[in-house]
């Protein structure tokens, strides 16, 4: 399906590409995952991964 995404690998995927600096916090960014358009949040202590109408929650370490 279109909207889905194997989400383990998604989160291998974010702890070895996004940035977990304090400087990178409170924006968003898009990324082509599994052909998959993955709108991120990146807040304090969360990412937040859209994917189609839902919304998951990974932690920032």
């Amino acid at each position: 399906m279109l909207n889905q995404i194997d989400l383990a690998a998604f989160a291998n995927y974010a702890l070895n590409t996004f940035d977990y600096s304090a400087d990178f916090e409170d924006d968003a960014f898009a990324v082509t995952f599994e052909g998959v358009r993955v709108y991120v949040e990146r807040k304090r202590s969360v990412f937040n991964i859209h994917v189609g109408a839902v919304v998951h929650k990974l932690p920032r370490c």
